[in-house]
């Protein structure tokens, strides 16, 4: 079946897969046509930017601008269940149509996720398979039909989906801001970088 995801892909269709929050509505990030198609099933307005999904660190950094500060933040939390909001880089591959400024990039900790990305080598949307306001979906008895008739290839298993959204952190400015809590909390954030190496590394690079 992750062949068959990947194939829809590169095709430029529209798929669904488990990860470990909820279910995931996606397709090629750097396709202009299978954006909007996500944005149209989903009835959802363009003002409300799209995250995706890279395999790694490396993928992530060609795409957003990462400051030192924040890398170890990153690699503590990657993969995992947690979205950082980071500035675009001037020169990314993504369609400016639909990402502009910021984005909000995630690395899943979910084997059927982390193949398909190892397999494709390229940025993916991936967002909640729910009608823009309804709640999202952590069982695949549960993806609308209206959302489901444009899939071209559904993975269903439940088994690892957790059914609490992804952290949301906005590291574009001077200070993390939490924008959404989820299945990480706030507090287990905090704790790390409250620990005394991440304080002094980052009194060094301020200073710096």
């Amino acid at each position: 079946m992750v062949s068959e995801i990947i194939n829809a892909i590169q095709d430029n269709l529209l798929v669904c897969f488990p990860t470990e929050t909820v279910y995931a509505l996606a397709c090629n990030a750097l396709d202009d046509g299978a954006i909007e198609k996500i944005y149209q099933v989903k009835k959802r307005s363009q003002d409300k930017p799209l995250s995706i999904f890279v395999s790694d660190v490396c993928s992530l950094v060609k795409i957003a601008r990462l400051e030192e500060k924040y890398i170890d933040l990153i690699n503590h939390f990657s993969p995992g269940p947690i979205t950082y909001i980071l500035p675009l880089k001037n020169n990314n591959m993504l369609p400016n149509r639909f990402f502009k400024g910021s984005i909000g990039i995630r690395i899943p900790d979910h084997p059927i996720a982390i193949s398909i990305l190892n397999r494709l080598k390229i940025p993916i949307v991936a967002t909640s398979i729910n009608v823009s306001g309804e709640k999202s979906v952590c069982k695949a008895s549960d993806i609308p039909q209206s959302i489901k008739q444009h899939l071209s290839a559904v993975i269903e298993d439940d088994e690892l989906v957790s059914g609490i959204e992804s952290t949301i952190t906005d590291l574009t400015g001077n200070r993390i801001k939490f924008l959404r809590e989820g299945i990480i909390s706030l507090q287990v954030v905090n704790n790390m970088l409250s620990t005394e190496i991440y304080r002094k590394k980052n009194e060094k690079i301020n200073k710096s």
